[in-house]
């Protein structure tokens, strides 16, 4: 269970590093096929270590009835043998008799007849028994393989499980780390227009317009230069980190210039910091993505001033590359 909300937590957090709406969705349906994978395989596992519980139960029934088998197949030939020497006895005695003529002959060949019958179907139970003694043997043998494998099976999906949370502790680790080291390269910045945030096995970081931006600009103010270029030296260490920049806006019409609604204005924000960011030379293009957001994913009212304010901000979000973690699901 544990493993199962890890995943689900990095599966979102995957989920929400994608930059356009229609990959989102994609990725989002992705993650719910895997949640629902995982689901079934626990499912399976579940079912497995019940079967092997009920094997493990039809094992050790066959196994007493196979002891009870042996020991009636013990009393049949010991049966058996004693008519057998009884018959051998009254043959003799009854060739004693032929010989003599001094018993009635009638009678002792119905008591041989009866002798003989006696054996003959003591001889068919004994068949009998050992026939079903081998049947019930082949059986508890298949048995014994079917539980071998099923146990097999269950050490190579716990195995599986096992690397799977290394993985995920792994990141997890990753993204505490990340998370310090930004917010000590940033001291000072915290409470004064600057969030940093760990939530969901993602790094959030937030700033706010006045620590960027002059008012309806997306032109970065030396302030804002200075917190971005912290920020870079630290990020250019993390080669294997994906960076989504997002422009986020209020919900007042704008139009001036070129830009000609909050889209734009959201997007050239947003554009103008990876700007800034790729100065420095060690962080790969490829791990930057520009996303505009307008004034559609506010975090407070638009019906205030303050409200207004904190919605005017740039968001990133920065996640580890799970690629290895995805690789080792699809096994």
């Amino acid at each position: 269970m544990r493993f199962l909300n890890s995943f689900i937590a990095l599966s979102i957090l995957f989920m929400f590093s994608c930059v356009t709406p229609k990959i989102h969705n994609d990725l989002v349906e992705e993650n719910e096929t895997n949640k629902k994978n995982i689901i079934q395989n626990s499912k399976k596992l579940l079912k497995l270590e019940n079967e092997i519980s009920f094997n493990k139960n039809e094992i050790n029934k066959n196994q007493k009835r196979i002891k009870n088998l042996k020991a009636d197949s013990v009393d049949i030939r010991t049966s058996y043998s004693s008519i057998q020497n009884k018959y051998d006895d009254l043959k003799n005695t009854y060739d004693l008799l032929v010989s003599s003529s001094t018993r009635s002959s009638s009678e002792k060949a119905r008591e041989i007849k009866n002798l003989l019958e006696q054996l003959d179907q003591s001889r068919t139970d004994l068949y009998t028994k050992e026939d079903k003694l081998n049947k019930i043997s082949a059986s508890l043998e298949n048995k014994e393989t079917e539980l071998i494998n099923a146990q097999d099976e269950l050490r190579l999906r716990s195995q599986r499980v096992l690397e799977l949370e290394k993985l995920i502790s792994k990141k997890d680790s990753i993204v505490s780390s990340l998370k310090n080291s930004i917010s000590n390269a940033l001291v000072g910045l915290e409470g004064e227009g600057l969030t940093v945030l760990q939530k969901n096995g993602k790094v959030y970081i937030s700033l706010e317009e006045q620590l960027l931006f002059a008012s309806g600009k997306y032109e970065i103010n030396e302030e804002g230069k200075l917190a971005l270029k912290k920020l870079s030296d630290v990020l250019a260490s993390q080669s294997d980190l994906d960076i989504i920049v997002e422009g986020h806006t209020d919900s007042i019409p704008y139009n001036r210039g070129q830009l000609k609604d909050n889209w734009d204005l959201s997007v050239m924000r947003s554009t103008s910091v990876i700007k800034i960011m790729l100065q420095n030379k060690l962080i790969k293009p490829d791990q930057l993505t520009a996303a505009g957001k307008a004034e559609f994913v506010p975090i407070s009212s638009n019906n205030t001033s303050e409200g207004r304010s904190a919605n005017r901000r740039i968001e990133m979000i920065l996640t580890p590359n799970l690629d290895d973690l995805f690789d080792l699901l699809i096994e």
